[in-house]
């Protein structure tokens, strides 16, 4: 799985460290670093002894390559990113080093039966790019979404709700695996919807943060990383801890700890711990460890023509499902992942397509590989496994003990090309654990 902004992230916030501190004015030239403090004004240069007050201060004073030191404290107010950084040098708002930094902001509370991710956040950003977020105490989330995102998901729905499956995947890199076609993905939707003005937020990274109250959301968002943060206690009717949605490729999800999402009343999609949705590909989430989810929600779950994605070394314990490549999912890896105390299942297929005769490759899971995973202690008569509709899937080498697959795929199971321990048998309703 190509991850290029690993390094891109990595080279630039190394080197930005290395260089001198507190440039006092706008016209000098290189990375500055930007204090603010809760002793500090506004009208301050924003140096180590003459900090400013606000966040978003800061944020509005800084340029491509400036790190901005917030310090202990807590500090009230959205935060509204209006200015980009650069691929080669991003701008970065981080705990200055002297104790926990809380950005938060007075919000009310979202409707517990909600189905849309809330705006409600503290952190918002709309169509800029090459930001890094690291050390801090985010209340109230983040909204990461580029320019005119919701109308290229309005383009992929009105395809959705009639079953045209065929256009949603002529986009760059939707019908075939290929990780190099993220760059033309939006040149190609501008087209078709009409938005001339359309952009992707890109490489904009969270690394050791706390964030609760909301999560995460990004939508038309490519390259970003979401590494070594905590999430939790997240309210209802917000959505799910980190929603990475609506073309959003090349995600790096890896280290975290989630748990406590608080039930949606309604459905279970807003109260997962990562959701990968609405034709967002290329994503690696690995080593995460998800946790204490109540409701029906699933620890890791991909949706609606999400594909080509790698899932492997996460930990899921005490959900409901514990991963779920759900509409539409293609090419999706599913490896050495373990899920313990799960209620309902360890591992979904495609559930909703139990009524079909023959799987459909406008909703069905094609092509997924699932391979090396586990799922322990289930609780009471919850499954391993299970499977609505799936074509030429490859299930192998599992510690799997129990399975239900849809009457109607256990009859054209062989017929589409789905595989189960190397032979064209479907699942049984009781299995022998396979080891890799």
């Amino acid at each position: 799985m190509p991850t290029p902004y690993r390094a891109a992230f990595g080279v630039a916030f190394c080197t930005a460290l290395t260089l001198a501190p507190a440039a006092t004015s706008a016209a000098e030239s290189g990375p500055r670093e930007i204090h603010v403090a809760t002793t500090g004004a506004d009208a301050n240069l924003g140096t180590l002894s003459a900090p400013l007050r606000t966040v978003q201060a800061a944020v509005d004073a800084a340029r491509p390559g400036d790190i901005i030191k917030v310090h202990k404290g807590t500090y009230n107010g959205v935060v509204n990113i209006r200015t980009s950084g650069t691929r080669t040098a991003p701008i970065t708002l981080t705990n200055a080093g002297d104790g926990e930094a809380i950005i938060t902001s007075d919000q009310v509370p979202d409707d517990c039966a909600s189905t849309r991710p809330s705006q409600r956040r503290t952190i918002k950003l709309e169509g800029e790019s090459n930001w890094i977020f690291r050390g801090l105490t985010i209340v109230n989330g983040a909204w990461i979404v580029g320019e005119r995102s919701g109308e290229a998901f309005n383009w992929h729905y009105s395809k959705v709700k009639v079953g045209n499956w065929v256009d949603r995947r002529k986009v760059p890199g939707r019908g075939v695996n290929d990780p190099s076609s993220t760059e033309r993905v939006v040149p190609y939707l501008r087209q078709a919807t009409g938005k001339a003005k359309m952009a992707s937020a890109d490489r904009i990274g969270f690394y050791n943060n706390i964030i609760r109250g909301r999560g995460v959301y990004a939508a038309l968002a490519n390259y970003g990383a979401f590494r070594d943060n905590v999430v939790t206690d997240i309210i209802c009717g917000s959505g799910p801890a980190l929603w990475v949605m609506t073309f959003s490729d090349h995600w790096d999800i890896t280290g975290n700890d989630i748990s406590r999402i608080s039930p949606s009343s309604i459905t279970h999609y807003m109260h997962e711990g990562i959701r990968i949705g609405t034709a967002s590909n290329y994503n690696y989430v690995a080593n995460n460890y998800v946790h204490d989810l109540e409701g029906d929600g699933r620890g890791i779950n991909t949706d609606v023509d999400s594909s080509y994605n790698l899932i492997q070394f996460n930990k899921v314990n005490r959900v409901a499902i514990g991963y779920n490549d759900q509409m539409a999912g293609w090419g999706n890896i599913w490896q050495y992942n373990e899920v313990r105390n799960f209620r309902q299942l360890g591992f979904g297929i495609r559930l909703k397509d139990l009524t079909l005769s023959a799987p459909s490759k406008d909703t069905s899971a094609n092509g997924i590989i699932m391979r090396c995973n586990r799922a322990i202690l289930p609780i009471e008569k919850a499954k391993s496994l299970g499977v609505g509709g799936a074509m030429n899937s490859r299930i192998s080498g599992n510690n799997f003990t129990t399975s239900w697959v849809s009457p109607l795929a256990v009859a054209y199971w062989a017929a589409y090309g789905n595989q189960f321990n190397g032979t064209t048998s479907p699942p049984t309703a009781t299995l022998t654990p396979a080891t890799c």
